[in-house]
């Protein structure tokens, strides 16, 4: 098994410790760790596999390539400038506070819109705070 990610570590967005302490037991179960590398190519080698390129020359002959690109915030045509929501001019993701309210008193938001903890645990969470905190 072999795991390739952009970043230094996995799991970005998560404490540092056991971001570093995954990242160990990974390599201590046999997993091959290929960290800071970008996928470059997938090519079909005629024998069932596929060659799996990274941007840094690492080649990994496989049977299946799992591709997990990320999430990112879906907030375009949804009337959200219209009513006033601010949003980050970069991301398009939802501004909010610590509880998850917009900039317009009746608009929350969460999940993967806000680009927090792009977790489907963590938005049903928000999603119960959300509620506590507008129902009691």
């Amino acid at each position: 098994v072999h795991l390739v990610y952009r970043a230094d570590l996995p799991l970005r967005g998560f404490d540092e410790d056991v971001r570093s302490h995954l990242s160990q037991m990974l390599a201590a179960k046999g997993i091959h760790v290929h960290s800071g590398e970008n996928p470059a190519s997938i090519e079909a080698t005629g024998d069932g596999k596929l060659l799996f390129k990274t941007d840094k020359g690492t080649e990994v002959v496989a049977d299946n390539v799992m591709f997990a690109t990320g999430r990112k915030p879906n907030s375009s045509a949804m009337g959200l400038e219209e009513a006033g929501v601010a949003l980050d001019e970069r991301s398009g993701k939802v501004l909010v506070d610590e509880y998850s309210r917009t900039n317009v008193e009746s608009i929350f938001a969460i999940g993967d819109v806000t680009d927090r903890m792009a977790l489907t645990p963590v938005a049903l969470m928000e999603g119960m705070a959300m509620a506590r905190t507008m129902f009691g």
